[in-house]
């Protein structure tokens, strides 16, 4: 046990004797914090997921999350914070006393101390960096140089490297001597004289060859499935997916192996980039979560409300044009909104589909008309579908077949040109070089909606005036 009244060792995962009663419910956790966390059972407290602790973390005051990490041994602490999203990792980490902070600090994955830092102010970041072997300084700091979104701020330095002109046995004598000694073993790179990639072999491949082999003479070619370290995560992601590989190789501009990006980190940096996606398609801040403050929340969302503001006076504008005619037939302004509620579902629904279209590189230059052709047809036949259902219940309602017809007329050309709209307005913003979930939504809702109400207004008063 530790001297700060820790818990000794990492996280004990389930089996070993181990159950789910072994570990703490989160409701557990919570109510045990309302007590100082005095009752805390430090085997059971080992036994937790680190992501569950993470959760736990979260939702206390900054003064209780340094004491509750007090309980933790300095690995199972870092786990947590690995598993915290950046920003939240990197305010419990300046917290901690300075001596606290740099053990949790050395016992990290080289990246996953890089993503932690990256969030720190400067002068916490040099103090703490500074105070490191100078070794793993200099790896962080390089970490650092790369774009937290490039492969070069994702991957791992340690790597399983073999040297061409090795032999098999020579290999595999490393391997158990724990010269080579990190988690990703499943794939074994190798390099020439000069450090370049040469390709990869499998630990199956490598045990089942000749112990006299070269490893060159073995190898699977990896140069063509290696990224550089400038590369985008979303490439990495493309490429781990087409290899079907655990990981992917990482080179420098020379071709040198620095790094691998693993399965893991890609997932985390998916996971992250789809909830931003989400967040600012709706104009939430890229980073909110449920648990920030409010006047975070205020001033993240704030500037898009206002923007919407105009946006959503083009529509009461229109209705503006048609006031003497809505003072003649009230009739109009109870069906008004049907028409602009199902064109705001409609182009959402085409937009969903072709902002992940985007994200996923399933989209070329040469696809847009026709991607726009079909998604106006797709508006059409909903409209047509819809506007029968609608019109005619109308109709009913009303007993008046001009007002179904002229919910069916306006629903059919609302939604054809929702569909394009849906399709037209990412596509555009990705072209223009912007990012299409930060405002194509609003650019949606300004487009369904005005001209939802036009003509709806427009053909009502047609049929009806």
């Amino acid at each position: 046990m530790a001297d700060d009244g820790s818990i000794g060792g990492g996280w004990i995962p389930e089996g070993d004797g181990a159950s789910s009663c072994d570990e703490y419910g989160f409701d557990e956790l919570m109510e045990l914090y309302g007590k100082d966390f005095r009752g805390l059972d430090r085997r059971k407290l080992s036994r937790t997921s680190p992501r569950k602790l993470g959760q736990v973390l979260l939702r206390l005051e900054p003064a209780d999350q340094s004491e509750f990490l007090k309980k933790l041994s300095d690995s199972l602490a870092g786990e947590v914070l690995s598993t915290l999203p950046s920003e939240d990792s990197a305010g419990v980490l300046a917290q901690l006393k300075g001596m606290r902070a740099l053990r949790i600090l050395s016992l990290l994955e080289p990246d996953d101390a890089a993503y932690i830092v990256r969030r720190l102010d400067e002068e916490d970041r040099d103090r703490l960096l500074g105070k490191l072997p100078v070794e793993s300084s200099e790896t962080i700091y390089n970490l650092l140089s790369y774009d937290k979104d490039s492969a070069g701020g994702v991957m791992t330095p340690l790597v399983n490297k073999a040297h061409t002109e090795w032999s098999v046995d020579e290999m595999l004598q490393k391997l158990r001597s724990g010269v080579v000694d990190n988690e990703n073993l499943d794939v074994i790179y190798a390099v020439d004289s000069n450090g370049r990639l040469a390709g990869s072999v499998s630990l199956h491949t490598l045990i089942k060859a000749d112990g006299k082999q070269r490893i060159g003479k073995i190898l699977d070619c990896d140069r063509h499935s290696a990224c550089h370290a400038d590369d985008s995560t979303a490439l990495v992601a493309q490429v781990m997916a087409e290899s079907n590989r655990q990981s992917v190789p990482i080179v420098d501009h020379m071709g040198r192996l620095i790094g691998i990006v693993t399965n893991d980190d890609i997932i985390d940096v998916l996971q992250d980039n789809a909830t931003r996606d989400i967040h600012i398609l709706h104009g939430a801040g890229a980073e909110e979560t449920i648990h920030d403050p409010v006047h975070c929340s205020v001033f993240r969302r704030n500037p898009w409300l206002v923007f919407n503001l105009f946006t959503a006076a083009l529509g009461s504008l229109v209705v503006s044009f048609f006031q003497p005619q809505i003072e003649q037939l009230p009739l109009l302004a109870v069906f008004m909104t049907l028409v602009t509620s199902l064109g705001g579902n409609s182009g959402g629904q085409t937009l969903a589909v072709a902002i992940r279209s985007i994200a996923m590189d399933q989209w070329r230059r040469g696809d847009t008309v026709g991607i726009c052709v079909r998604e106006t047809l797709k508006g059409l036949c909903n409209g047509l579908t819809i506007g029968v259902v609608a019109g005619a219940a109308s109709a009913l309602l009303t007993r008046n077949v001009r007002v179904g017809a002229a919910i069916f007329l306006a629903m059919t050309a609302n939604l054809s040109l929702c569909g394009l709209s849906g399709a037209v307005i990412p596509f555009t913003l990705h072209k223009l070089k912007f990012d299409p979930a930060q405002s194509a939504y609003i650019f949606l809702t300004m487009i369904t909606d005005t001209m939802g109400m036009f003509f709806f207004l427009r053909i009502g008063c047609s049929l009806l005036l």
